[in-house]
């Protein structure tokens, strides 16, 4: 039971982690800035005359069955139609301290939220380099004549970076595509094309490697998603995330429990009571038993709704009597990993014996001290006291 427990703690998230991964999806966009430069621009374009042509809009009565503005105060239209971004995917992971496909799975259900907040795209490789073998003249000969490295240069010089005697770039191309509003497919056929020449050559006709390398590298997650989302918004999809996976740890806690009961209900005490004879009995039982759980399986209103039994009672008094000796614990693992970052989740792991992108468990499962040591015990209570020796360390 405890074992099979540490496969459902280990794809659980914390607030803090979520948050981070929608600052990630979802920065900051122009998007709001431009339009209002735009509107401004058209306002200023109208003249004094076509102004008095205009009629006065408190003369005119609203249309019959309009809605009052005060109804949409603080509503604004959304200008931004979704940009193209990629997301490293080892730093990432390193970042978020999450696999990969925990990382895929609340991108899912970003884009499966009724107001699709994100389009997911097969993964690519985002970083592009180009190294020109002949030096710094055909480097800039090749942006004269192809506009993403003419675009991947200019860029570079407003970060202030001179590219006048370097013969190789590196950027980001799918920024870049969508920073220009060009297909990304395109821009990466053409930028793969400059790898070789159709120029005809002392009277030869064809095709030859023209001394330019490009090359494509760490591998991203793909999608288009929302810029210009305010501070509420961005709160909203933090909260719907979160709470999703609180609600798929809680369903697959109560799933597995109601499994081994169910197993175990059923159960021999002895593999020799079964060996010469079938008890049709339990059989029967059991096929009742799988059948009544995988329609309350099916039945997403009922399937949180498991009463507590006196085992969490029993366990919570356990707990609580080995408070002290898991808080010493605690300490003293930070006490010999000072030199390390630690999160409350992070100890919970280690205290659990599960692994994770930062915490390894060929590194911190040599230490048979900690490692697994309580891993009959709730992982959210370990949680909760790791963060406050945390806290309280500091």
């Amino acid at each position: 039971m405890n074992e099979l427990r540490r496969h459902i703690y280990a794809d659980t998230v914390d607030y803090y982690t979520v948050k981070k991964l929608v600052q990630k999806v979802f920065q900051p966009c122009k998007c709001h800035q431009i339009y209002q430069t735009q509107q401004g621009v058209s306002c200023r374009a109208i003249t004094d005359d076509e102004l008095l042509e205009m009629p006065d809009p408190s003369e005119e009565l609203p249309p019959e069955g309009a809605q009052p503005l005060k109804e949409f105060e603080g509503s604004s239209p959304r200008v931004c139609h979704r940009h193209e971004r990629a997301m490293s995917i080892q730093k990432t992971v390193e970042m978020l301290d999450l696999r990969e496909e925990g990382i895929e799975t609340l991108l899912c259900y970003l884009e499966l939220h009724p107001q699709q907040w994100v389009e997911l795209m097969h993964p690519t490789f985002s970083t592009c380099r180009l190294q020109c073998y002949s030096g710094p003249v055909q480097l800039r000969s090749t942006a004269r004549r192809c506009p993403p490295i003419a675009v991947a240069l200019a860029k570079e010089r407003l970060r202030g970076v001179d590219h006048t005697h370097s013969n190789s770039v590196e950027f980001d191309v799918v920024e870049l595509a969508d920073s220009m509003g060009w297909e990304l497919l395109p821009v990466k056929r053409e930028l793969r094309q400059l790898q070789w020449t159709t120029q005809s050559r002392q009277g030869f006709q064809g095709t030859g490697k023209s001394g330019i390398l490009v090359e494509f590298s760490n591998l991203s997650f793909h999608f288009r998603s929302y810029g210009d989302l305010d501070h509420e918004e961005l709160d909203a999809v933090c909260r719907f995330l979160h709470q999703r996976v609180l609600a798929h740890e809680k369903t697959a806690l109560c799933h597995l429990k109601a499994c081994f009961k169910s197993f175990h209900s059923v159960a021999f005490k002895n593999c020799s009571i079964c060996a010469d004879a079938v008890s049709m009995e339990k059989s029967s039982r059991l096929k009742q038993v799988l059948k009544e759980y995988f329609d309350q399986k099916n039945d997403q209103s009922q399937s949180t709704n498991y009463p507590e039994d006196w085992e969490d009672d029993l366990t919570r008094a356990k707990l609580k009597d080995w408070e002290s000796q898991i808080r010493a614990d605690i300490r003293q693992f930070l006490s010999i990993r000072h030199d390390e970052k630690f999160s409350g989740r992070a100890i919970a792991r280690i205290f659990h014996g599960i692994e994770s992108p930062c915490y390894p468990a060929q590194v911190y499962g040599r230490d048979r001290r900690f490692w697994r040591k309580y891993l009959h015990f709730d992982f959210n209570e370990l949680i909760r006291m790791a963060t406050e020796e945390l806290i309280r360390m500091k």
